[in-house]
């Protein structure tokens, strides 16, 4: 990362994690605003892209693990249910808590990482190192 962010950037950095709060409330599109602040991003600001990017990617690892679940679920005959339900609450609650604390570090200007994805999207960015 060259320099340190612009006061814009850690704004978009900040909202490409807590827009994805919009998602939990509104059902399963929550990868859809860091994608697009990605898009935008990606040839202008790698601060920005690189906050989008981790978000994008833990977004769509809660999708996967909820779709997991509910699978686990139906196969079950809804007898999974009672491990899917309280997993998916741990999910959702983790999930919420990782979301703010990655917001509020962006907009501190730091490159916080979330846990799995976050080496993925920094060697995206920035490279391996």
């Amino acid at each position: 990362m060259e320099g340190q962010p612009t006061s814009g950037e850690r704004l978009w950095a900040l909202l490409a994690h807590l827009l994805t709060l919009l998602g939990y409330a509104g059902g399963v599109l929550s990868f859809v605003p860091p994608l697009v602040i990605y898009i935008i991003y990606q040839p202008r600001s790698p601060f920005v892209a690189f906050h989008a990017l981790q978000s994008l990617f833990f977004q769509l690892a809660i999708l996967l693990v909820a779709i997991g679940l509910g699978l686990l679920a139906f196969v079950t005959c809804g007898l999974g249910l009672v491990v899917a339900l309280p997993l998916m609450a741990v999910v959702l609650v983790g999930g919420f808590i990782l979301v703010i604390v990655a917001g509020i570090l962006a907009y501190q200007g730091e490159r916080y990482e979330y846990p799995w994805v976050g080496r993925w999207a920094r060697e995206h960015i920035f490279g391996r190192g």
